[in-house]
């Protein structure tokens, strides 16, 4: 991110007339931090998550689905700061074979996946943030209060229910091995994703161009997602039937200083 030849955000842009008002696309992402959580879960309940829409869970080792649950601080944004969580299955268009090899996408260039995630939750912390993600991609967007709170290797959150004022989940604890912060590798990169949505009642591939510092890798996580028995979201409900509710992640990838480009959504042929 050298202030000198700095061309990240050099790109042509168009503008997407939403009901809060013009969004200037890509939307443009100037300061923020993210951490990345990684599950297997059982691949029947994935597929239950995807049915109705043109996408299928990619099967991982053991017959396991894999999920990644993100969690975005945007300090600094086009359309103002927010934070976002992001709760995603790994899948392929149902319409193509499953790749032979899945893992090895993500050490290439996203712009060459042909595997992403289909957001079946996306929690947001501004009016605008919703409007933005429903009306141009048709993201599962919800407005509701998220906390973030990241010092190092240590992390909390918690998602509230806006009907009970209760959390829908709290998660909390450190990453690295056994929870110790055993460090795992500096090689693996917090890069760019693509994400899935079913806009128009057609799939649609977007990408998320990352470029980002102080990116880590680690094994493992302390703290387990706990899921508020008292909340009838459709969040919890979801977490509940993934087997996430008081589960532990395999895999924390974190980075403390982000830039991204949010572009528009591809038609999946």
């Amino acid at each position: 991110m050298s202030a000198t030849a700095d061309t990240f955000f050099d790109v042509k842009t168009t503008s997407f007339d939403s009901t809060q008002g013009p969004v200037v696309l890509p939307i443009f992402y100037r300061d923020f931090s993210a951490l990345h959580f990684v599950f297997f879960v059982d691949y029947e309940k994935a597929s239950s998550k995807l049915g109705g829409t043109a996408f299928r869970p990619c099967k991982l080792f053991n017959g396991k689905a894999g999920v990644i649950f993100t969690f975005f601080e945007y300090r600094d944004s086009a359309i103002g700061p927010y934070n976002e969580v992001c709760l995603g299955i790994l899948c392929y268009c149902a319409n193509r074979k499953q790749p032979a090899f899945v893992v090895p996408q993500f050490l290439q260039d996203a712009k060459r996946w042909s595997v992403g995630f289909y957001v079946v939750d996306l929690p947001v912390s501004t009016e605008i943030a919703r409007v933005a993600g429903d009306e141009i991609w048709t993201y599962p967007k919800f407005v509701t209060e998220i906390s973030f709170q990241l010092n190092g290797k240590q992390f909390s959150t918690e998602v509230m229910d806006p009907a009970i004022s209760e959390p829908i989940f709290s998660f909390e604890g450190r990453a690295g091995f056994l929870g110790l912060g055993r460090h795992l590798s500096k090689i693996v990169r917090v890069g760019s994703f693509v994400s899935h949505t079913m806009h128009q009642g057609s799939p649609l591939s977007i990408l998320s161009e990352v470029e980002d510092q102080g990116r880590f890798a680690n094994l493992g996580f302390s703290g387990k997602v706990q899921v508020n028995a008292n909340s009838k979201h459709r969040m919890a409900a979801n977490l509940r039937d993934l087997g996430l509710d008081g589960k532990k992640p395999i895999v924390v990838l974190r980075a403390e200083q982000v830039r991204q480009k949010l572009n528009d959504g591809i038609p999946m042929a």
